[in-house]
């Protein structure tokens, strides 16, 4: 998975739409025109958004594209996927010896799935603020929560209990 202005555009986009609040379909040009980009370029986003099924368009007059799924069944990862190929075409993966080009490849499919985690795990609702982003503690970290919400008590029961059992 790689990250271009193509995936910015697309992200965007989706934000705008999710953020649209009138009965209408949000139009090309004012997609085309929020965003800076030329026309052949936001027809071939959301061409991509289409065919991904995460946008409906309208053709005609009122016509437009919007969110074909609600906001919070939608994640970035999702977007990303849409518009970019799927073949990162990165040369230098086929560059230096059999060993170097092998770790290269690992090392590069490791941040892949770091980054499609990241992205999978942003919904756009999150980003276009119709949610609040839910943390997901991680093992450990609630009893340190825990912990660091009463540091003074936890202390003088800990000091309590050492002379209780002297």
């Amino acid at each position: 998975m790689t990250l271009s202005e193509q995936s910015w555009n697309a992200i965007m986009s989706m934000v705008l739409l999710a953020n649209h609040d009138e009965p209408q379909a949000l139009r090309l040009k004012d997609l085309q025109a929020h965003l800076g980009v030329s026309r052949p370029q936001m027809e071939l986003i959301m061409a991509r958004l289409r065919e991904a099924g995460l946008v409906e368009g309208i053709r005609g007059t009122g016509g437009g594209y919007y969110l074909k799924r609600a906001a919070y069944k939608i994640n970035l990862a999702d977007i990303v996927s849409a518009v970019e190929p799927s073949e990162h075409g990165f040369a230098w993966l086929n560059t230096g010896t059999e060993t170097e080009r092998a770790l290269a490849k690992q090392v590069w499919q490791d941040l892949n799935n770091k980054l499609n985690a990241l992205l999978s795990g942003m919904s756009l609702a999150v980003l276009a603020h119709q949610e609040k982003p839910r943390l997901k503690p991680r093992m450990g970290q609630t009893a340190n929560m825990i912990a660091n919400m009463f540091p003074a008590h936890h202390a003088s029961l800990v000091v309590e209990s050492n002379h209780m059992m002297a």
